[in-house]
């Protein structure tokens, strides 16, 4: 609990000092330093600091004196307080510090964990609208955001690769990943005002972006994918009977040369006469 305790401005010695009177109430200088474990003469003046601090008070001008810790939730709840108010100010003057006639470019993101973080808390950040792309592993961790999104009134968009039984906004379903190519992709759009692009294979990372012109360019990605979901669901055969399955005979001439012969063989040798027109 010291560690805690400094981490939130205490010194060493102030923590311990502070635990020792909860733990022993009333107890003078003498007892307090020998169950926080310091010099009485180190003891007075950090109980000094402690009172102009109101964090302790002195119960008694005899001798010897006596003193007790206020409430850890008055304590506590006023350093949580004090510090919301300060990172209120700052966050205000630093963005008018580094407001600029060009809206922001875009910030790097390392890691799995790092890129789950951002993303959960640009859902939660939401106000109107989330549209949203990517695997239906995912939900796993960001179904509650999604639920919880929608039903604070936020339009919610969602293309999902793989079976999934969310049943949160508009769901629109396509190919299971192991069908997909181009790796475990992310695209992620705010009230039309943030974005993110992630990739969540190894080494996972991501950008993220409030620059109107790179946010719709993620916008009309995930639309396109979810025009293209409802269409193939509706013309399922009449699209696979002119492009193929998976529409590869399409696909393959606009992807890069390794991820077309990736697809290729998903959809397997011989599977029909483009894919193995295709093939040859």
């Amino acid at each position: 609990m010291i560690e805690r305790l400094t981490a939130l401005g205490f010194s060493s010695q102030e923590a311990r000092v502070y635990l020792a009177l909860l733990q022993h109430p009333s107890a003078t200088g003498y007892e307090i330093a020998k169950h926080a474990g310091l010099q009485r003469a180190n003891v007075y003046q950090v109980l000094a600091v402690l009172a102009d601090r109101n964090i302790v008070d002195k119960t008694s001008n005899g001798s010897p004196a006596r003193f007790v810790a206020h409430p850890p939730a008055e304590v506590l709840g006023g350093i949580k307080r004090r510090t919301a108010e300060r990172a209120d100010g700052l966050i205000a003057d630093l963005a008018a510090l580094g407001a600029r006639d060009e809206p922001a470019g875009f910030y790097s993101l390392r890691g799995r964990d790092a890129v789950i973080e951002r993303t959960a808390a640009l859902v939660g950040d939401a106000e109107r609208r989330i549209a949203i792309s990517l695997w239906s592993e995912d939900l796993d961790w960001l179904a509650g955001q999604l639920r919880a999104a929608a039903e604070s009134g936020c339009q919610v968009v969602v293309n999902v690769f793989g079976e999934t039984g969310l049943d949160v906004g508009e769901v629109f379903t396509h190919e299971d990943p192991a069908d997909t190519v181009g790796g475990h992709l992310l695209h992620v759009a705010v009230d039309h005002r943030t974005a993110l692009i992630g990739f969540l294979d190894d080494p996972a990372g991501a950008v993220f972006t409030e620059h109107p012109a790179l946010v719709g360019i993620v916008e009309k990605l995930i639309r396109d994918e979810t025009y293209l979901a409802a269409i193939y669901q509706r013309f399922a055969d009449d699209l696979e009977r002119e492009f193929g399955r998976h529409l590869v005979g399409l696909r393959s001439r606009f992807l890069p040369p390794e991820q077309a012969e990736q697809l290729i063989s998903i959809v397997g040798f011989g599977a029909d006469g483009q894919v193995s027109d295709l093939l040859a």
